[in-house]
């Protein structure tokens, strides 16, 4: 991990850990068997702070990976800003929290390259991250209606 403050690594672990959970709890929507399969999110941070892009991949047999979504905060000459899902993916769960995690809940971050790995989820888990997104939502005050926007 790149050097920062307690609060930039504090809030790196928190945004690893809600992706993560974005993840699992759009599990069952991106990969055709709930018990197999991996997927992988990278994002960068930029000096300012705040999320650069991120990237959300899926991998159903070894060494094939299929890009699901991109996510840009800023223009550049290659891309528009915003979400978009590509190879035939499509996950309202996934953009809800991908749209609330870019936009509301962080502000602070190193500047880094981050790469995460989703195994398939427990029960548990499936639990944790309803619980975590939970408190993420009730965080940044986004209604219920705002969750369910596509």
């Amino acid at each position: 991990m790149t050097p920062g403050t307690n609060s930039q690594r504090e809030q790196t672990v928190r945004l690893d850990r809600s992706l993560e959970y974005a993840a699992v709890q759009s599990w069952n929507e991106l990969m055709p068997d709930p018990s197999s399969g991996l997927i992988h999110i990278e994002y960068q941070s930029g000096c300012e702070g705040s999320l650069d892009f991120l990237k959300v991949w899926t991998s159903i047999s070894r060494g094939e990976w299929r890009l699901v979504c991109e996510a840009w905060m800023r223009p550049l000459w290659s891309h528009t800003t915003g979400l978009s899902f590509s190879n035939g993916y499509q996950s309202v769960i996934l953009a809800n929290a991908l749209k609330v995690l870019t936009e509301h809940a962080f502000s602070v971050l190193p500047s880094q390259n981050r790469l995460i790995q989703v195994f398939p989820p427990t029960p548990t888990e499936r639990k944790h991250a309803d619980e975590w997104m939970g408190r993420i939502y009730g965080n940044v005050s986004v209604t219920t209606s705002e969750h369910l926007a596509a």
